[in-house]
């Protein structure tokens, strides 16, 4: 459930009605607009965050204050390359540290000079046994004037709800624009699992993100600029632009979903096909052009939408297709062996097959594999019956790319007659057996 939290959304967000040049080409602005519910928080930061090296954290407070009886402190790096950097030049992380890091790290966003890319919370229970936070303030000391308390809280993801303990604070901290050090304050949100401890959950979202809106051929739709897991001031490339096509008021960033479309690549909207020509370094501003590349309306692989077919061979050198096993409802399960959550959720997978298999049911595993004989070994040790298709790292990935999956484990369930009527958190561990219950029982 911690690897959940790490992408699960916390809900908030208003729109900004920017008024944008008619186009094309369409020049929008993206202002910084508060998360009220449309879009979750991205991830910006995993406190005590799981690196490669021994972390020192100069200049940070480490001593609890008084008003925690029970408690710890702990530090969260916001920008990993900064950090490197710089230590190195501080002469407290190692040249090999150094050289491991090198390839992520863009020179023009980096500064040899201190930047204090540190987040630092103290977190405990008060003399009444209640959860509470003290954050480093501008001085690099805990406000113990200002403590903030946990609450609880619920936050859903695919239809799973997460009960989770929330604190509301500002976020203060560093970073470097490329040109100047700049200082950032923030609302954001700290969440941890309800059945943990903040050490092992604690997690860092920001609650202001980058939105707007785009009038295109009389129709005019939300629209967000999303980077993966950093915070939204950082200098570095936004990867996905959200557009609320349905006008739910909330984005799909599933990448199988219709209404998340990659920066880099051609999209149909309103009958024609569209590309980002231009983007701030911050992500203030796109422009978006007609694009010479002609490209579909994207399909969302959503409940009532027909499951692409596939044809593959078997680990046990069989044919199978998709389509060969109409008449049955069918799991498909993009897996790997190196997947904690997936092998996880195996025994339960098991149950299900040792319950339901036969004529009305079949399950199909996907495998994403490093070594074909690792992957045969596993499945005999383990006595995998159902059949599965292994697609071997950097050899084969066709039917994750025709599922767009990036993510593991991922899971559909195909009704008899082709079509997807389950799609991820329904299908489960915890979920799974009371899912099929309802088709097949």
């Amino acid at each position: 459930m911690k690897n959940l939290v790490i992408i699960l959304p916390a809900l908030f967000l208003l729109f900004s009605c920017t008024e944008d040049k008619a186009g094309p080409p369409f020049e929008l602005e993206l202002p910084l607009t508060e998360n009220t519910g449309q879009l979750p928080p991205i991830l910006a930061l995993n406190m005590e965050g799981n690196y490669v090296f021994e972390a020192e954290y100069p200049g940070e407070p480490t001593e609890l204050p008084d008003g925690l009886k029970e408690g710890e402190v702990i530090h969260g790096i916001l920008d990993l390359e900064q950090y490197v950097v710089q230590g190195f030049a501080a002469g407290f992380i190692d040249s090999s540290v150094y050289a491991r890091n090198m390839m992520l790290i863009d020179e023009e966003t980096v500064t040899e000079e201190w930047v204090d890319v540190i987040f630092t919370v103290a977190v405990g229970e008060d003399e009444n046994g209640d959860m509470m936070v003290y954050v480093e303030d501008e001085m690099g000391q805990f406000d113990e004037e200002n403590p903030v308390y946990f609450e609880p809280n619920t936050v859903e993801f695919q239809d799973n709800v997460f009960e989770v303990m929330e604190a509301n604070v500002i976020a203060q901290m560093e970073y470097f624009n490329g040109k100047d050090i700049v200082n950032h304050q923030g609302p954001a949100s700290l969440l941890y699992l309800s059945d943990t401890k903040p050490s092992e959950s604690l997690q860092l979202y920001f609650d202001h993100l980058r939105m707007g809106t785009w009038t295109v051929n009389d129709q005019t739709f939300d629209v967000a600029l999303i980077k993966e897991s950093a915070p939204p001031y950082r200098i570095e490339p936004y990867t996905y632009f959200y557009i609320d096509l349905d006008e739910d008021g909330k984005f799909d960033i599933m990448e199988d979903g219709f209404e998340a479309y990659p920066v880099t690549e051609p999209y149909n909207i309103a009958g024609e096909s569209w590309k980002i020509s231009e983007m701030a370094a911050d992500g203030s501003s796109i422009t978006i052009v007609q694009s010479e590349e002609k490209v579909d309306p994207k399909v969302a692989l959503r409940p009532g939408t027909e499951a692409p077919n596939f044809t593959a061979e078997t680990l046990n050198g069989e044919e199978i297709s998709l389509s060969d096993l109409r008449g049955k409802y069918v799991m498909i399960d993009f897996w790997g062996t190196w997947c904690g959550p997936c092998i996880e959720a195996l025994p339960v997978i098991k149950e299900a097959y040792a319950t339901y298999s036969g004529e009305n049911f079949e399950i199909v595993g996907i495998a994403n594999e490093p070594s074909l004989q690792r992957f045969e070994d596993f499945v005999e040790r383990e006595d995998i019956k159902w059949p599965q298709i292994p697609e071997i790292y950097e050899e084969d990935s066709e039917i994750q790319e025709l599922y767009f999956v990036n993510s593991y484990p991922t899971y559909y369930l195909v009704n008899p007659d082709g079509e997807i009527v389950e799609y991820g958190m329904a299908l489960s561990a915890g979920n799974l057996m009371e899912t099929l219950a309802k088709y097949l029982e």
